[in-house]
């Protein structure tokens, strides 16, 4: 059997976003692990390890997140970075407007989360809604309800460059959990207000 010899390709170096706690299952608080938990459960094999390494040594040099969208650059092995795209699925208007009125309706979620804390019960009023509030919920065999691309040459999707950024985007849940509602489409002003 013979094994086919791809040339070892080594990332640019790159000063970007460095993953500060990837190594050590991202924080402590209990968002921080699941949010790392679902992205090992997609099954990723090698390019979760090469996409960790992505991530701690920098090669994430821009993040924007805009609601559900995510974008980002990645610089790997060739001159200009590799352009990442992920959206997470959202909640229908009906859904949305259930679990904002639940939040709402408990001012200490509210408080919690103004205050970079996630109540559990945000994840189980996901869920009750069919939704996961987590990254890697699984819609049907083999399909995530986020949708992630890149401008790579990789068939594999998720590749290590989606990976890296995912990685990135769950120290930013960590130290900011409503970073997880925006995410799905619930912002903290609309829970915060008071109409």
């Amino acid at each position: 059997m013979s094994k086919k010899r791809y040339p070892v390709r080594i990332p640019r170096f790159a000063a970007g976003i460095r993953a500060q706690e990837s190594r050590t299952g991202s924080g402590r608080s209990w968002w921080a692990k699941r949010w790392l938990e679902s992205i090992e459960a997609m099954q990723l094999g090698a390019r979760l390890g090469r996409g960790r390494n992505y991530a701690l040594s920098g090669q994430v040099v821009s993040l924007r997140i805009e609601g559900p969208r995510v974008t980002a650059s990645v610089v790997g092995a060739r001159p200009e970075p590799y352009e990442v795209n992920i959206v997470f699925r959202t909640p229908d208007d009906a859904a949305h407007g259930r679990i904002v009125g639940r939040i709402r309706a408990e001012p200490m979620h509210v408080a919690r989360l103004l205050a970079d804390d996630l109540p559990m019960e945000v994840e189980a009023m996901f869920r009750e809604e069919g939704l996961d509030l987590f990254p890697g919920g699984r819609l049907a065999p083999r399909t995530y309800d986020v949708t992630t691309a890149c401008s790579c040459p990789d068939y594999a999707n998720p590749c290590k460059h989606v990976t890296a950024v995912l990685l990135i985007l769950g120290e930013e849940v960590a130290r900011r959990p409503a970073t997880l509602l925006e995410l799905r489409g619930i912002t903290v002003e609309e829970l915060a207000d008071e109409d």
